[in-house]
Parts: C-alpha cells; structure tokens; sequence
C-alpha cells in the first residue's frame, strides 16, 4: 500500500497540473456514475460519460486500486459477443461516519461505499449546557467503538460529517448558536477532530435538520422529489429545504430554521429570546404540557424515543385529551408550512424526528391546513410523507456526506493511505 502511494506521488509531480486536474475530474465522473447509474461495463461507462474506452479503463484500473470500485458479476447484453465485467462501488475498504449532537440524544452511523449501515446508535444524553469537550469526547468514544473492529477488518474511514441544531456555519465547521442546547460561537468541528486524535479523514459540520433532508432526498421518503420541505422536532424544530434537488442554505448558511417561524403576534416565549415561534407550539415539551405531562419527560428515560412513543400508544389507544393536542399541533404545523410552500413551492412534505412517529395523527391535520391555506392547491396538493429514517435521519445524512465527498473526489484516498497511525481514529484511536 505505501509503494503504490509512492508511485501515485511520482506519477502526480510528473504529470503537469492541468493534465492531473483533468484526471481527478474524469476520476469523480466514473465513480459517480456507478454510485448513481449501479453496476455498469467498462464499455457502458464509456457510453454514458463520453469518455473513450481506453481512458475509462484506466481511470476503472485506478479507482479498483483505490478501493473505490471493484470487479462483480458478467453484463450479458444480448446472446450475441463476449460477455463483460462489470464493475459496482467497494464495500470493502471506505466508510463514511455520520456523528450527532441534539439536545435529547447523540447519535452514530457508518456506512459503506454502497451506503449499507455498518454500525448505527441512538443514546439518550441531556445536553442542555452541557461541557463541550465532555460531550464530543462521549460521542468520541462512539465512534472509536463503532470503528475499531471496522479497522481490525482492513477499513478506513473516509470522513465524518457532526449533526447539531441550531445556526451552523458549515463552512468554518462552527456552531453558531444553539438555543436548546446552550452552545454558543463554538468550533465544534476542531473541537470533535481533537476529540479523536487528530485523525486524517476531514470532519464537516452542519445542522441536523440540513442533514436529515439530504438523508431523505437521496435514500428516504423524498427519493424521487427534488422540491421538499423537511421539518424536524426534537426538543426544538428545524428544517431543511430542497429546491431542484440541491439543499438551500441562505446567505449565511442560516437557512430553514422553521421551529422559530413566527406563529403568533404576543404568543409564547420561545428558547431562542423571542415570541410566538412555532417551536413553542409543536415542540416536544409544549406537547407535553399540552397532554397534562411534565415537560421534563422529553429528557428522561433510557429511549431517546421516549415519551413519544408513549404519546403514540396513547393515541392509538383513543385517549382523548392526546388525540385533540395531535390534531392541534398538526394543525399549527400545516398553518406554517403553509406560509413556506406559498413561497417555495414544494412538491413534498417529510415529517421528521418525532413528528415521524406521530406521523399517523399529525399527517391529516397538515394535509388539510395545506389544503385550505396553499394557493394553487387545487391544481397541485403538496404531499405529505413521514421519515423513513426518524430519528437516525441526521447521521444517516451525514454518513452520506462523507462518503459522497470520497466519490466525488477520489484522489483523497492518497491523503488517508499516507497519514501517519491509525487512520481511522488518528494516533490517539
């Protein structure tokens, strides 16, 4: 392994900049096809990405001694001439790690290069104001857990992705600002990396919610819509926003805080210093004290789950009192998503967090609120459609994120084979 990375570093000071420039792109083509188009011929590769056969079969060679892509079964286009390889994405050597912070759990996922979960957990944690560095050296210790006997079976984590709520900016891997959660201005991305040992994979940050629509758009109830409104609820509500298929972040990256859209002039104070958000409407705690139920419940208990899934068995039980704060929080709900898909114009509407797992009480209200308040319903309803993921959303996304940022650039793999200890977890893992 390091003689070949040897080799691709000779080969890269001798070939000039635009050429390798070049190379990296048509790179990230071929494996992006597959990852979208699935297994394929080196001669269908050809076909579809415009490349010639002999750059593809280079290109292919390349990325098979990557890791990236590997050697499957015969394509058999017709009775007639020779049968081809085909080649699908490796689930052998790269996986990708998705982390979370919120405010009534932290999470975990990894995936493969095929997107196949590996290792994935929800613990309940209460992290309102909760040490920093103590918190990211639990979730720390979840990631060395889940990888340790990944490394042991010859695999390397290609990047992680940290979910956490509240205002991100991704770019800088800062928390800006997370009402629910007590965090303020605060490098969590170098903070997380520290936490790990300094490892050579890259660690990204961004906000739950963002990460749990992506969840949804690429693998989830949104697959096949590329204009949707994703809400999510934990102790607070978020949202992503996908507009032709591309995550929509604003100018500051601020974008799709949907839990703190004002719903009433003089209404409730909400966590973040304001008035009237929905958040203090349909947030978890205001359900519960809605219900009659200690709003401290939504931190108790080994579940993170819980006491929603206790609410759902009491719904489903016809208890009265339960169903009647269902039906009114699902209709504040469809009362502010319709204000957004005025303005957006969304094909599809995911229910996320424990709005998923009230999905069966809450879902009729939005429909209807929608119905009435959406101009142009008539012509063309917004659908409405529960999570596939729930809770996990989050890290699944994030899971996605790192490993879509190997594929789209391969070449990374130099980087990781090359770094000094434990490539997984840094010296430290």
């Amino acid at each position: 392994m390091a003689e070949r990375a040897r080799r691709d570093d000779r080969r890269r000071r001798a070939t000039p900049a635009g050429q390798r420039t070049v190379r990296a792109h048509n790179l990230a083509l071929v494996a992006g096809h597959v990852a979208r188009a699935g297994p394929a011929s080196r001669a269908r590769m050809a076909g579809a990405t415009g490349l010639n056969k002999t750059t593809v079969s280079s290109l292919v060679a390349e990325l098979i001694a990557r890791g990236v892509l590997r050697e499957t079964d015969l394509e058999r286009p017709g009775a007639v001439g020779r049968p081809a390889v085909r080649l699908e994405l490796d689930d052998r050597r790269w996986v990708g790690l998705g982390l979370e912070v919120n405010v009534s759990h932290v999470g975990l996922c990894v995936r493969d290069l095929r997107g196949e979960v590996r290792h994935e957990v929800l613990v309940r944690r209460d992290n309102r104001d909760a040490d920093v560095d103590v918190t990211l050296a639990d979730v720390a210790g979840l990631a060395a857990d889940a990888l340790r006997p990944l490394r042991a079976a010859g695999m390397r984590c290609a990047g992680a992705t940290l979910a956490v709520p509240g205002l991100v900016d991704a770019a800088a891997g800062r928390l800006a600002v997370a009402p629910n959660l007590g965090w303020d201005d605060v490098a969590v991305g170098r903070r997380l990396h520290a936490a790990l040992g300094a490892p050579a994979f890259e660690i990204l940050v961004d906000n739950e919610a963002n990460l749990g629509a992506l969840a949804e758009h690429w693998d989830g109830a949104a697959a096949d819509r590329d204009d949707v409104i994703y809400v999510s609820a934990d102790i607070g509500v978020g949202g992503g926003i996908i507009v032709g298929g591309e995550l929509q972040r604003g100018a500051l990256g601020f974008g799709g805080e949907f839990g703190h859209i004002p719903v009433e002039p003089d209404g409730l104070p909400c966590a973040c210093g304001r008035t009237g958000c929905l958040e203090t409407r349909i947030g978890q705690s205001a359900l519960l004290a809605r219900v009659g139920r200690d709003p401290s419940e939504a931190l108790s208990g080994a579940d993170p789950r819980w006491p929603v899934v206790d609410l759902a068995a009491q719904a489903a039980a016809g208890d009265p009192l339960v169903l009647e704060a269902l039906e009114e929080a699902g209709r504040w709900l469809g009362f502010a998503l319709a204000g957004a898909a005025n303005l957006l114009n969304p094909t599809t509407v995911v229910l996320g967090g424990f709005l998923g797992l009230l999905g069966d009480w809450l879902v009729a209200p939005v429909r209807d609120e929608l119905a009435r308040r959406v101009i142009g319903a008539d012509r063309s309803a917004v659908e409405v459609r529960v999570s596939t993921f729930g809770l996990l959303a989050a890290v699944r996304g994030g899971a996605a994120v790192a490993i879509r940022g190997l594929l789209a650039d391969p070449e990374r793999t130099d980087r990781l084979e090359r770094a000094t200890g434990a490539v997984m977890l840094g010296a430290g893992g």
